[in-house]
């Protein structure tokens, strides 16, 4: 299946939440599992790609999770696809201090890395919601309703991508 140019090109029915894209082809960006991962039109000569979230302007393209690492492969050339989630529930690292409550919307946490969200719109500065916490049930059903982040702790977010389109159509 071709992954040429910026198309979606994907490989898996789309209701299963995943596309596949183009990652970084000249090696400058590595992309790992877990990352928020956004759309970049000026990688692979212009014809665009899959990488890292690094700054809230990025995320004008949030196109999902990374569900793999666009690594070298064993002949020390780099994977031509990428396959990013842009539906599902993963597990994100919590910003200490943050009080995660259910269904709260998470925003990328652009001062600690591409697995860390908070709920904090930093003033209005996060515009673009990650996605929502999803308590575990066991969590509600014993009356705790909210979890407060640290190190080491992560909280499960439905992911929701916006880019191209919230339909991805």
């Amino acid at each position: 299946m071709s992954t040429a140019g910026a198309q979606n090109t994907h490989n898996k029915d789309i209701d299963d939440g995943t596309l596949i894209y183009a990652p970084d082809q000249s090696g400058a960006s590595v992309v790992n599992q877990g990352d928020i991962v956004v759309f970049d039109t000026t990688l692979n000569g212009g014809s665009g790609g899959a990488r890292t979230a690094v700054t809230q302007a990025d995320l004008a393209k949030y196109i999902g999770v990374a569900t793999q690492n666009s690594i070298l492969n064993s002949l020390n050339d780099i994977l031509l696809t990428l396959e990013v989630a842009f539906k599902n529930v993963f597990n994100f690292k919590t910003t200490a201090g943050d009080v995660y409550t259910h269904l709260a919307p998470v925003y990328f946490n652009e001062t600690a890395d591409a697995q860390t969200v908070t709920v904090s719109t930093n003033s209005g500065a996060r515009t673009v919601k990650i996605g929502y916490v999803i308590l575990p049930n066991e969590f509600i059903m014993n009356g705790t309703l909210s979890v407060t982040g640290a190190a080491g702790v992560t909280i499960p977010i439905a992911v929701v991508a916006t880019y191209p389109t919230p339909t991805l159509a």
